[in-house]
């Protein structure tokens, strides 16, 4: 439906969607005059969300609960939540965002075609579109990564896992809920906020074998799993957090600084966001190499400690 073409006064607009649950990508659209969903009805969703991830932790909690008898290690409470929260909450939540992000990966085509189709001209020079342009699909996305968020971030209270992991929380919980609103960078959340996190969902059923963060004894009881998982991280790993982190990377970074040194009205309040991203993004794209060192070495130490090498 075309958007009306007459000027209108906010007072004389028809009151906005009241549905406070979204779920469909038309849920998330614009309506015909141009509003996105409320702030109430994105808030109940994120609720919603976190309920549910709360309610398949408590399932899988009860599903070890009634196997104890499958491995010692199981009649242990600790370790059965450990279990329940890797699996039930980290993996869950990694594999929701990643299975909408790879869903709406059409969003970035034009990316696709140039760099594995070898159509040079394919993708537009001009920012305009991937940082203010409005997708339904990556507002989902977002969203769900911010439910995620805030359960992940209550977990790591609660297990104490460090400061690290809860400025770590802070600053994702801070960038997803910057991107939920209209001209932020949507075009670039169906890789950063949904399928890169993948090589995540691989890590968090890894966790469960690391002594100090999952369960003690889980890797010695199950050697050959742990290399297994440990071959699939370091290969989504490689694939999402290397390759195609990187394509994305030098895009979103080259596409920020452009538009900051223009004086697009578009960027009113949105400025300091951008500058935030940007320098966020290059930290952690340099994190990144740090990580696939100390990937290579750990694999290295598991492998020759298995008689691999």
């Amino acid at each position: 439906m075309c958007k009306p073409t007459t000027t209108t006064t906010s007072e004389a607009l028809p009151p906005p969607d009241a549905r406070l649950f979204l779920a469909t990508v038309k849920d998330f659209g614009e309506d015909e005059y141009g509003r996105t969903p409320t702030v109430q009805a994105r808030l109940f969703t994120i609720g919603v969300f976190v309920v549910f991830l709360i309610g398949v932790e408590q399932l899988c909690r009860q599903i070890l609960l009634a196997n104890v008898d499958f491995h010692p290690l199981l009649e242990n409470e600790t370790n059965r939540h450990i279990l329940a929260r890797h699996v039930g909450i980290d993996f869950v939540s990694a594999a929701v965002v990643s299975y909408f992000g790879f869903n709406a990966r059409h969003l970035t085509q034009d990316m696709i075609d140039k760099h594995l189709r070898g159509k040079k001209n394919a993708m537009p020079k001009t920012y305009e579109n991937r940082l203010f342009q409005y997708h339904p699909e990556s507002a989902r996305i977002i969203l769900l990564f911010i439910g995620y968020q805030v359960k992940n971030s209550y977990d790591t209270l609660v297990w104490n896992d460090g400061a690290l992991f809860i400025a770590h929380h802070i600053l994702a919980f801070g960038t997803a809920w910057g991107a939920l609103f209209p001209g932020a960078a949507h075009y670039y959340a169906p890789f950063y906020l949904g399928y890169s996190e993948i090589s995540t969902a691989a890590l968090c059923l890894l966790a469960n074998f690391d002594d100090d963060f999952g369960v003690r004894g889980l890797a010695a009881a199950f050697p050959l799993t742990k290399v297994i998982l440990g071959a699939i991280f370091a290969v989504s790993f490689i694939v999402c957090r290397v390759i195609i982190w990187t394509t994305h990377s030098v895009y979103y970074l080259q596409d920020v600084i452009a538009c900051l040194k223009t004086d697009d009205p578009r960027i009113v309040g949105r400025k300091p966001w951008l500058q935030f991203t940007g320098f966020s993004l290059s930290l952690l794209s340099l994190l990144q190499i740090i990580w696939l060192g100390e990937i290579f070495l750990t694999g290295k130490r598991e492998l020759e400690a298995m008689g691999f090498l």
